[in-house]
């Protein structure tokens, strides 16, 4: 006899349901309910966070012919559909202003941003900070950023380029989506 190993894969209705669990995080990864246990941030996690957001604001308050909108704290996007892949992210930048509209009538984005950054924190494993890469660059994020908070740097990844490392002495751009963005690493970190 055969067993049927087929998966009923979850919709974003269905995953919008769900009833919040205290301590639980969720995440649909093509069509799949990923469960965490919510790991508590350090001060260092936090206030990278908040600074990226920040700097990202700024530039964006700074343009007159740019409308987008920044958004922080595992903010929930979903990438792809078929199978549907909603993901908490850091922090997001999207342009258009379809993104405020989403921002102020959905639960969530729709599509993948501009820019995806990602602190790292001491649970976040080799493997999963990769599969995150690979998923956001995939679905169409332009560009990728890995902030280590320990070390102090801030790792720039884009679709079918070497990865860009830039260390508390340098600037980190993001052209060219972004024009005109520049920021300090070092104004992103706790302050030492």
């Amino acid at each position: 006899m055969a067993t049927d190993t087929t998966t009923r894969l979850m919709t974003t209705d269905e995953f919008l349901q769900l009833a919040d669990e205290e301590g639980v995080t969720r995440e649909l990864i093509d069509g799949v309910l990923v469960e965490r246990p919510v790991t508590t941030r350090s001060p260092k996690h936090s206030i990278a966070i908040t600074r990226i957001g920040q700097a990202l604001s700024n530039w964006l308050d700074s343009q007159e012919e740019v409308t987008g909108v920044v958004g922080g704290g595992e903010v929930r996007c979903r990438l792809a559909t078929d199978p549907d892949l909603i993901v908490g992210v850091d922090v997001v930048y999207y342009e258009g202003k379809k993104s405020i509209r989403q921002a102020s009538e959905q639960s969530f984005f729709d599509g993948p941003p501009i820019i995806a950054v990602e602190v790292l924190s001491p649970s976040d494993t080799h493997e999963d900070v990769v599969e995150k890469i690979r998923r956001y660059l995939s679905t169409g994020t332009k560009q990728v950023w890995i902030a280590d908070p320990d070390l102090r740097t801030v790792t720039i990844h884009r679709a079918n380029a070497n990865a860009i490392l830039c260390n508390v002495s340098q600037e980190l751009t993001a052209e060219p989506e972004l024009r005109g963005f520049c920021v300090a690493v070092k104004d992103l970190f706790l302050k030492r």
